[in-house]
C-alpha cells in the first residue's frame, strides 16, 4: 500500500482535449488550483501523440471534433494495452442516450456536459484520479500476484487474496466517497444496501445503519423513468446504465435524480455488487418546467393577442419567427427567414426609415419602437407596430434583436375613424351653437332695442313702477346676451378656433378698460374699488382683448361675490420669483371659497355655492374661459383665500421683450447674414368696417399664410409692439439684403394670392420692405449688445412704419 500513496503525492497528469481554444483554457481555469500537471491538445490525433511520448492519469476528451472525434480517440486507447487503463471523461454538449451508448462502448468512463459545472468536474476528476491510483496499484499488485503464482503454483490461495484486497479497496472507496455531494450507495444483486454514504443520508433522511440490509427500491419507493427490467438489462450488457428516476426520502419528499449505475464483477466475471451515483436536479427539473410553462403561456398570450415574436441574428442575417409572425405577414412557415424576403414586403417609402432605426439602436444599444406599412402576396397594404431591442453577449456586443410585430391596421382605421367623428361632432356641434347663438341674438336685440325705446320715454312716459319693470327687462336681457357670448367663447376655445395675436400690450390701459366698464356696476351696488400699477410696470406679451376679457370676468365675479359696502382690489407687478412674467391679481372680502371647491372652481359650467341667489348668476363659463385664455398666452391662473375673508384670483402673462422672439437667431456670436430688413404686410379693407369675429378669423389665416413663406433661421415673424397699429399689419425681420427680401415679399404675395380670399372679402394686400442695416463683422461684439442694438433698430423701424408708412417695392 505504500507505493499507492506514494504515488498519490506526486501530481495528477491530466490530457485535455478539445478543438476549441476556449473550451481547452476554460477547463484549464477551473482545474488549476487542484495542483494538477495539466496539458492541452486540439484534435485526436495530436492527443494520441502526446499521450504516445507520456501517458497521462486522466484524459477529458470532447465528443464532437474535426478528423478523429472523442469516441474514436477512446476505442484507439482502449485497444492499446499501455493506455487502456487510463480514465476517460467525455466533454460533450450531447445529451441523448444513443450517444452515450457510443461513447460507452468507445470506453468512456463518465461524462460531463457542457456547459461544465465547476464542482461537479473537481469532483468526478478527483474521484476517477483515485480510481485510477487503485487501478494502477492492482495491476502492479497482480503483476506480482502472476508472478508468486508461477513461483508457488498457489492459484487458489491468490485469487482468494485478490478478492480480500478487493473488499479492502471497495472499503477505502466508500470512505472516500463520503465526502461527495451526491447519494452514494452500493447494493447486491437483489437490491439490498451493502454502503451508504452521507451523501445517501443528507439527500434521503436515513442513517447509514439503518438503510443497509433493505432494499433499496422499496426504501426509496423508486420510479424509474424506463422499466427496472430494461435498466437491469443495459446494466449486466454493458456494465453501465444511467438515466434519471423518482425517489423518495423519508420524510415523504419527491425528488428528482440523475442516476448513474456500474456493475462490478468477480475474479469469474459474476456480477456481484452495483455502485449507483445519484445526483439531485429536483431544483433544475422544476425550473425547466418553470420555463416550459412560461413558454406555453407567453406562445398562448402572444397567439389570442396575435403578436408575432421574432429573432434577427445579425452573423448569419437570418430571422427566426414564431407562427403568429407568419401569419400577419401572410406567409408559409420557413425557418429559418431570410432578413431579405423580411425587408422585400415592407413598403420602399417605410423601408429607409424602419433600417434607420434599426441600425441607430444597433448603436446605441437600446430598444425602439415605431410603426411601418408592408404590403402583403395580394397587393393589401397592414400597419405594423413593432417594438424591438438588441440582445448583448458577454463582453457587450450586440449579437441579436429581438421584438414583436402586431398588426394595427384595424386599430388605425378604427382611430381614424374616432377622429373624423369627432372632427364631425365638433363640426355639428359649432354649426349648432353658432345657429343657436344668431337666432337667440335676433329676437334678444329686437327685445333689448323696444325696452331701450320703452325706458328712454320716446314711446311715451312710463310710470315709475314701469321704469322699475323696464330696468328689470335690460338688465336680465345683459345678463342672456352675456350667457351668449360665453357659450360661443367656449365652442371656439374647444374647436381650436379662439386663437390669440401676442403684442406689446399696456397693463395700465388692459385694467383701465375694465375698470371703465364695470365702474357703474360696481356704484350700484356700494363696491369700492382700488387699483395698485407700478408707473414703470413693464408691456405685457399678451392679446390686448384677451386680457382686458380676463380682467372684466375676474373683476365682474369678485362684485357679485362682495356684499354692499365692500372692497375689490386690482393689482399689477413683476413676479417675484421670475421677473420674465407679470403678475396680476383681482381681491375682493367676499363670502370666500370653501376649500373642498378649489381644485373644480376653474372647471367648466362650475359654480361655487353662493350665500345669496343674486350671486349665482351666469352659467360658470367664466372662470373656465379665463384659465383656457390664460394658457392660451403662456400663463397660468390660481386661486387662494384672502384672510380674514375674500379671496384672490391670480395669473401671470409674460413680459413682453423683442429680444427674446430674435435671440435664437444669433448663432456663434454672429447673425445668419450681413443685412437686416423689415417687410411690413399690411391687410386693408374697401367697404365697412369688419365684425371683430372677421378680424379675427383672417389674422390667424394671415399668420399662417406668412408662417408657411418664412425661411428657417432666417426670417422671424414679429409681434405687435404698439398697442395703436393697426390689427391687419404685420412685420416680419429678415437677414436678407434688398434682393432677398423682394423675393420674400414676393412669395408672400403670392401665398396670399393663391389663398383667394382677397376678392371674396374685399381685403386689400399691402407689402413694403427695407434694409436696415449692413453689418460686417462684428464677432468681437457680445451677444447682449448684439440683441439690443437690433431690437432697437427693428423698434424705430416699426414705429416709423407705423407713424409715417414706407416706401412700396413693387
Amino acid at each position: 500500500m505504500s507505493d499507492l500513496f506514494d504515488a498519490r503525492d506526486l501530481p495528477a497528469r491530466i490530457l485535455i482535449v478539445d478543438d476549441d481554444r476556449q473550451n481547452r483554457r476554460l477547463l484549464e481555469v477551473m482545474l488549476t488550483a487542484k495542483n494538477y500537471q495539466l496539458q492541452t491538445a486540439a484534435s485526436g490525433e495530436e492527443a494520441l501523440a502526446l499521450v504516445a511520448k507520456q501517458p497521462p492519469d486522466l484524459i477529458l476528451l470532447d465528443v464532437m471534433m474535426p478528423g478523429m472525434d472523442g469516441n474514436e480517440v477512446a476505442s484507439t486507447l482502449k485497444l492499446n494495452p499501455a493506455t487502456k487503463n487510463i480514465p476517460i471523461i467525455m466533454v460533450t454538449a450531447l445529451s441523448n442516450h444513443d450517444a452515450r451508448m457510443v461513447a460507452l462502448r468507445a470506453g468512456a468512463a463518465d461524462f460531463l456536459t457542457k456547459p461544465v459545472d465547476h464542482a461537479e468536474l473537481c469532483v468526478r476528476v478527483r474521484n476517477l484520479l483515485r480510481l485510477k491510483a487503485y487501478g494502477d496499484y492492482y495491476d502492479r499488485y497482480s503483476q506480482t500476484l502472476e508472478r508468486e503464482v508461477i513461483s508457488r503454483t498457489a492459484d487458489l490461495r491468490e485469487r482468494t487474496a485478490l478478492l480480500e484486497h478487493q473488499t479492502a479497496v471497495l472499503t477505502a472507496q466508500a470512505e472516500l466517497l463520503d465526502l461527495a455531494r451526491d447519494a452514494i450507495v452500493v447494493r447486491d444483486m437483489d437490491g439490498r444496501v451493502i454502503s451508504w454514504s452521507r451523501g445517501a443520508e443528507a439527500l434521503y433522511g436515513w442513517a447509514s445503519a439503518e438503510a443497509i440490509g433493505h432494499d433499496v427500491f422499496a426504501l426509496l419507493s423508486t420510479k424509474l423513468f424506463e422499466s427496472r427490467e430494461a435498466a437491469d438489462a443495459t446494466l449486466r450488457l454493458e456494465g453501465q446504465w444511467e438515466g434519471e428516476a423518482i425517489h423518495h426520502a423519508r420524510d415523504g419528499t419527491r425528488s428528482i435524480v440523475a442516476s448513474r449505475w456500474t456493475l462490478q464483477r468477480n475474479a469469474d466475471g459474476v456480477p456481484i455488487r452495483v455502485l449507483s451515483i445519484d445526483n439531485d436536479i429536483t431544483d433544475r427539473k422544476l425550473a425547466d418546467a418553470d420555463r416550459h410553462m412560461l413558454t406555453e403561456r407567453l406562445s398562448l398570450a402572444t397567439a389570442a393577442a396575435r403578436v408575432g415574436v421574432w429573432e434577427w441574428d445579425l452573423a448569419s442575417n437570418s430571422l427566426m419567427w414564431d407562427a403568429t409572425m407568419f401569419d400577419i405577414y401572410g406567409m408559409a412557415p420557413l425557418s429559418p427567414m431570410p432578413y431579405e424576403r423580411w425587408s422585400a414586403t415592407v413598403a420602399p417609402e417605410d423601408l429607409p426609415t424602419v433600417e434607420a432605426a434599426q441600425r441607430l439602436t444597433i448603436e446605441n444599444k437600446g430598444q425602439v419602437s415605431a410603426e411601418y406599412r408592408i404590403i402583403l402576396e395580394d397587393g393589401s397594404v397592414r400597419i405594423i407596430s413593432y417594438v424591438e431591442r438588441v440582445v448583448l453577449d458577454e463582453q457587450g456586443n450586440v449579437t441579436r434583436m429581438i421584438g414583436v410585430n402586431a398588426d394595427v391596421t384595424e386599430r388605425k382605421a378604427a382611430e381614424e375613424a374616432l377622429e373624423q367623428n369627432g372632427k364631425e361632432r365638433m363640426r355639428f356641434k359649432d354649426e349648432f351653437l353658432s345657429n343657436v347663438s344668431h337666432e337667440l341674438r335676433s329676437p334678444l336685440t329686437a327685445i333689448k332695442q323696444f325696452t331701450s325705446i320703452l325706458f328712454s320715454g320716446i314711446a311715451g312716459e312710463l310710470s315709475p313702477v314701469q321704469r322699475e319693470y323696464q330696468q328689470i327687462v335690460l338688465k336680465n336681457v345683459r345678463q342672456l346676451q352675456s350667457m351668449i357670448d360665453d357659450l360661443l367663447e367656449v365652442t371656439r376655445l374647444e374647436s381650436g378656433k379662439l386663437t390669440v395675436e401676442l403684442e406689446s400690450t399696456s397693463i395700465h390701459d388692459a385694467i383701465g378698460d375694465a375698470l371703465d366698464t364695470l365702474q357703474g356696476a360696481a356704484r350700484s351696488k356700494g363696491v369700492q374699488i382700488s387699483w395698485d400699477v407700478p408707473p414703470d410696470l413693464p408691456a405685457a406679451y399678451a392679446d390686448q382683448t384677451r386680457l382686458r376679457q380676463m380682467l372684466i370676468i375676474l373683476l365682474d365675479n369678485a362684485i357679485k361675490f362682495t356684499a354692499k359696502g365692500g372692497n375689490a382690489q386690482i393689482r399689477a407687478q413683476l413676479l417675484p420669483s421670475d421677473s420674465r412674467y407679470l403678475l396680476l391679481e383681482v381681491s375682493d372680502d367676499g363670502c370666500g371659497i370653501p376649500a373642498d371647491r378649489v381644485e373644480h372652481l376653474f372647471d367648466r359650467l362650475y359654480q361655487a355655492s353662493a350665500t345669496t341667489t343674486a350671486s349665482r348668476k351666469g352659467l360658470g363659463l367664466g372662470l373656465y374661459i379665463c384659465r383656457e385664455l390664460s394658457a392660451l398666452q403662456g400663463g397660468e391662473i390660481r386661486v387662494a383665500q384672502r384672510l380674514p375673508r375674500g379671496s384672490t384670483f391670480s395669473f401671470t402673462i409674460p413680459v413682453f421683450s423683442l429680444s427674446s422672439v430674435i435671440a435664437p437667431l444669433l448663432n456663434d456670436g454672429a447673425w445668419p447674414g450681413d443685412s437686416t430688413s423689415l417687410v411690413t404686410v399690411t391687410l386693408g379693407l374697401s367697404g365697412a368696417a369688419p365684425s371683430s369675429q372677421f378680424h379675427e378669423d383672417w389674422s390667424r389665416d394671415a399668420r399662417s399664410l406668412l408662417g408657411r413663406c418664412l425661411r428657417p433661421e432666417l426670417d422671424v415673424l414679429l409681434p405687435r409692439t404698439h398697442s395703436a397699429e393697426p390689427g391687419g399689419q404685420f412685420f416680419i425681420a429678415t437677414f436678407a439684403d434688398d434682393l432677398g427680401t423682394s423675393v420674400l415679399a414676393s412669395n408672400i404675395r403670392s401665398e396670399f394670392e393663391r389663398f383667394g380670399r382677397l376678392d371674396e372679402t374685399g381685403l386689400t394686400l399691402s407689402i413694403t420692405h427695407k434694409v436696415l442695416s449692413e453689418r460686417k463683422g462684428g464677432r468681437e461684439t457680445s451677444a447682449d449688445v448684439l440683441i439690443s442694438t437690433l431690437v432697437s433698430t427693428l423698434e424705430a423701424a416699426i414705429e416709423s412704419q407705423i407713424l409715417s408708412g414706407a416706401v412700396q417695392h413693387e
